[in-house]
């Protein structure tokens, strides 16, 4: 999605508090650290992540910017299958940084 976030032209953050979650199956917001956490099963990193901040922007994951502008969804893949618990990639899309683990965790923390 191009242009201004429009958390940001509503004048602020989504209004949710404490540890909620943005829908039933996705991404969980605190409000302390100002992220969105979520677990990723058996699907590729790079779908996981897309789906997550479309969940997160609240749009379908084609209105996103195109992952491989960003980093090469292949590779991320490739990463985040090969087990390693210490994998730490970070990356921004649509002005969001986007921090994926070997874990198979995912954060997203909004623009400031």
């Amino acid at each position: 999605m191009s242009g201004p976030d429009p958390w940001h032209a509503l004048g602020g953050r989504p209004s949710l508090e404490g540890a909620e979650r943005v829908t039933e199956d996705g991404p969980t917001y605190d409000p302390k650290t100002d992220t969105y956490v979520g677990m990723f099963d058996t699907e590729p990193a790079s779908l996981a992540v897309m789906e997550a901040l479309a969940t997160v922007r609240h749009c379908e994951p084609t209105e996103l910017d195109p992952l491989y502008c960003s980093v090469d969804p292949d590779a991320l893949d490739r990463l985040v299958a090969s087990g390693s618990d210490q994998l730490c990639v970070t990356m921004h899309i649509d002005g969001f940084e986007v921090v994926v683990t070997g874990t198979r965790r995912i954060e997203i923390t909004p623009p400031e």
